[in-house]
């Protein structure tokens, strides 16, 4: 889908501007890479643990090589997510259990 805004969205391009408009780098344009950044400086934080602003990483196979979506956490369950260009970007309830990987990225805030 390759949006990044700002009239369309994918999940990586929502999450990359969010940040990116608060100063925030997120590793870029890609899941994947995302995930990979947050780990590679110490930013991700067990599922359990997830607080509002943290980004949720879906993958197919368990591991962030499968990754294939993201969103932004909100808090109470819920995310916001730009899941395809037909819905937009929308808060909706996070899919539990599913295909969340085990750990969150935090871009700020104590880790």
């Amino acid at each position: 889908m390759g949006g990044a805004g700002p009239n369309s969205w994918d999940c990586s391009g929502l999450v990359m501007m969010a940040y990116n408009s608060q100063g925030i780098a997120t590793g870029g344009h890609n899941v994947v890479w995302q995930y990979n950044y947050f780990g590679s400086i110490g930013r991700l934080v067990p599922l359990s643990q997830r607080q509002p602003g943290d980004i949720l990483f879906y993958s197919h196979t368990g591991t962030a090589a499968g990754g294939y979506h993201d969103s932004i956490y909100t808090g109470g369950g819920m995310m916001v997510e730009a899941a395809n260009p037909r819905v937009g970007v929308v808060e909706r309830p996070i899919w539990l259990p599913g295909d969340l990987l085990p750990y969150v990225a935090r871009p700020s805030g104590a880790v």
